[in-house]
């Protein structure tokens, strides 16, 4: 058997769909091993979608930010780039575009890149917790074994790679709860020393 495997994309403004193909696949049928998809199977599907999504959303984005917010002039293009993007899904290259300010905007930078503001960092939020989740239970390099087992992650992912991401998290967590919370906690060790001799 064939299977075809597509993704439409629904214009907001009712034009015409754009429709990709993300995956052919040839099944056979004879054995109890042959049913669904098999892991390799999954994990490439889920690249591409995810490939297709991330760039259609990126794109959009950049569309809208393509004209001055004040006079609504088309910004003009100075160069273009990529972005690299890691996500649950596999690691996805975005185009990004370096565009000039319109000239009815006075600011000392001429040029900015619009996917910037979207991409504040090179990783995912999801893919963030889910490392540092495991991180949280099994060593660092155990934590890429089980994520490259499951999830069809960059093979470039190393131990030294959640070690730091899992650092970074844990210190935005600690700059979050701020100086009071590190007082009562100090507070509650001497507390407890003081009930332990």
């Amino acid at each position: 058997m064939r299977f075809k495997v597509q993704l439409v994309i629904c214009a907001d403004d009712g034009g015409t769909d754009t429709i990709h193909e993300v995956a052919v696949l040839e099944k056979d049928c004879h054995r109890i091993e042959q049913l669904g998809l098999t892991l390799t199977e999954a994990k490439q599907l889920l690249t591409q979608l995810q490939q297709h999504v991330v760039a259609q959303q990126a794109s959009v984005f950049v569309t809208t930010h393509a004209h001055c917010a004040a006079c609504g002039i088309p910004l003009v293009r100075k160069e273009e780039t990529t972005r690299v993007l890691r996500t649950l899904f596999g690691t996805v290259c975005l185009t990004s575009p370096r565009l000039y300010h319109c000239r009815c905007q006075t600011g000392t930078i001429t040029t900015f890149r619009p996917l910037t503001e979207l991409l504040s960092a090179s990783t995912t939020p999801e893919l963030l917790f889910l490392e540092t989740k495991w991180a949280s239970l099994i060593s660092y390099g155990m934590t890429v074994r089980v994520l490259k087992d499951f999830l069809p992650l960059d093979e470039t992912l190393n131990a030294t790679t959640i070690q730091n991401h899992t650092l970074a998290v844990a210190q935005r967590c600690e700059d979050e709860v701020g100086e009071d919370q590190d007082v009562v906690a100090n507070g509650s060790a001497i507390l407890v020393r003081l009930h332990l001799w």
